[in-house]
């Protein structure tokens, strides 16, 4: 039966339908009516942040790791463009983030009026849909279409223009029907039998199988299909950049992700495969650089994807599959089991070496006595004492970025990345919306000293909300990634890469956090576990070696056009 409610009054109401339990943003005069209702309730809270763009980085991390969607709320104008980054953040990892987005008067529309712009033209390439209602009456539908569209298929943010005028005294009659009332939920494409068997007879045919995981299995949950998908066939499983989580780094055939700073054992597997099955991946540019160092030529690639558009799209198929990795698995799976497969005894030795090879270097790496640190000492300090359950968030960079190969993740959606946005300042703020998510598990983040400025001032919001997240910010006094491109295209001759920063364990203290300062790989350790044991958030500086410049991935695309020139 509908119910006449206050415009603002029914927008909580919809979110409450939706299980949504935070709002991320900054106070606005453009939505007071849809905060005046929080006063007084404990089953939604209004996450104020400092920065729109923390908000929606938080929203994003938030939504990554409880895989629920989650809202964002900003003033129109300023307010909205500074959420952009954080909404193409979520965008690349398929997060579903809604976002309300105020917007100008209707009747101050298109005459330049104050903190005026086209928002919905602005988030359509960032948005799997953004648009605008112009009666108060369609807000009803047009919220639960917000979340019908970035909850379904290939998940993603959506925003939902909303010019100011129509919320301040407005009533709705408000039927609360729930979601599974005008959707159906998330949907799992259990993909077409007869491709499914072909795929099952090309991986039974094959002689050097290797398994190429990607977000599809995160999103779908698919990790366990995976790993014994990989114990029946004798498979190595490799996973693609920035999924390292997607199944447990213990299982005895995991050999670590491709992409920048990937694992050389992984690396050196796939290019032996005659056949790849690659789970829930478009094998994207920093999996695979689009060429062949990685994909073998002649592999024959049996790909599954929820996208069809992806099917095919960077690498010919031998079979494409449309369908949920998880629903799609558990049907390959049965099938090759039932052909009782005899692995290759050979391949299957040879990811043994690999696996046992992997762990070799990586405890290598822990006697590098070199003073600053290197990246690769902090990393394997860090392993001997780091939680299993952790949610680990790396930022773009190059310190942050040693970390995929060189932590450890048993659990899914325990590895939070800017993934092919590649972006600065995501790793701190998606920490803490992460912690939002899953207060009960620790929660690290990983910086180099020029990306953890971004958006240092969140780390006020941290503290007023008792956030017990660990930064790790490794300080090299410049832009690492920038600075190697100038050492090996342009003969050392470096502009902009070098930078000056302050004591980032006193930037803590100053907030009302807890600050540490490491220079010794001894103390790294214990440093870490007073870190996790501080009842709020946590700074640790460590002074790493700034000519710590492995040859970028990427070094043939700046060198060649300055060869061509």
């Amino acid at each position: 039966m509908a119910e006449k409610l206050k415009a603002g009054d029914a927008v909580i109401e919809l979110l409450r339908q939706e299980g949504v339990s935070h709002i991320f943003g900054i106070v606005g005069s453009s939505f007071l009516d849809i905060l005046d209702p929080l006063y007084d309730r404990d089953d939604i809270s209004f996450v104020g942040v400092r920065h729109e763009q923390g908000a929606a980085l938080m929203a994003d991390g938030f939504s990554r790791i409880s895989g629920a969607p989650s809202v964002c709320l900003a003033t129109n104008g300023p307010g909205v463009l500074n959420l952009t980054y954080g909404i193409g953040s979520a965008y690349v990892a398929h997060s579903p983030v809604v976002v309300l987005a105020p917007s100008a008067s209707r009747e101050h529309q298109y005459r330049g009026s104050t903190q005026e712009f086209d928002q919905v033209a602005l988030f359509r390439p960032i948005t799997k849909a953004a648009f605008p209602i112009n009666k108060i009456e369609r807000l009803p539908d047009a919220m639960r279409h917000a979340f019908r569209v970035a909850t379904s298929g290939k998940m993603g943010p959506v925003l939902l223009d909303i010019p100011r005028d129509l919320l301040p005294g407005a009533e709705i009659e408000l039927d609360l029907l729930p979601p599974d009332n005008y959707r159906s939920g998330q949907t799992r494409n259990p993909g077409d039998r007869n491709l499914i068997q072909k795929g099952a007879n090309l991986l039974l045919g094959a002689e050097r199988p290797v398994i190429l995981a990607g977000g599809g299995v995160q999103w779908s949950n698919a990790g366990d299909e995976v790993g014994r998908m990989a114990d029946v066939l004798g498979a190595a499983i490799v996973t693609s950049y920035g999924r390292a989580d997607s199944v447990p780094n213990d299982h005895p055939r995991f050999l670590g992700h491709l992409g920048r700073l990937g694992s050389e054992e992984g690396a050196e597997a796939i290019r032996q495969a005659d056949v790849i099955l690659a789970v829930g991946t478009r094998l994207g540019q920093s999996t695979t650089f689009y060429d062949h160092r990685f994909i073998p030529a002649d592999a024959r690639i049996v790909q599954i994807e929820i996208d069809p558009e992806e099917l095919g799209r960077n690498y010919p198929v031998a079979v494409g599959i449309e369908g949920d990795a998880k629903s799609v698995m558990q049907e390959l799976l049965q099938q090759v089991q039932e052909a009782e497969p005899r692995p290759n005894a050979q391949w299957t030795g040879e990811i043994s070496d690999w696996y046992a090879r992997r762990k070799e270097r990586l405890d290598d790496e822990g006697r590098l006595d070199s003073l600053p640190i290197k990246p690769q000492r902090v990393y394997a300090e860090l392993r001997r004492v780091m939680p299993r359950d952790a949610i680990i968030a790396l930022d773009a960079g190059l310190a942050p970025n040693f970390g995929q190969d060189r932590l450890y993740y048993y659990e899914p959606r325990s590895l939070m990345t800017s993934l092919d946005l590649g972006g600065l300042g995501f790793s701190f703020p998606a920490s803490l919306g992460a912690k939002f998510a899953a207060p009960n598990r620790p929660v690290v983040n990983f910086n180099g000293d020029g990306g953890f400025l971004f958006n240092a001032q969140e780390f006020e919001t941290a503290v007023r909300y008792g956030l017990r997240v660990v930064s790790v910010i490794m300080n090299n006094n410049c832009w690492g990634s920038e600075k190697a491109y100038q050492r090996y295209a342009f003969n050392e001759r470096y502009v902009g890469a070098d930078t000056n920063n302050p004591r980032y364990d006193e930037y803590a203290r100053l907030f009302g956090g807890y600050g540490f300062y490491v220079e010794r790989p001894e103390d790294i350790g214990d440093a870490f576990q007073a870190a996790l044991q501080a009842d709020g958030p946590s700074i640790i500086e460590i002074p790493t070696d700034p000519d710590e410049m492995p040859r970028p991935a990427r070094l043939a695309d700046v060198q060649a056009p300055r060869a061509r020139s």
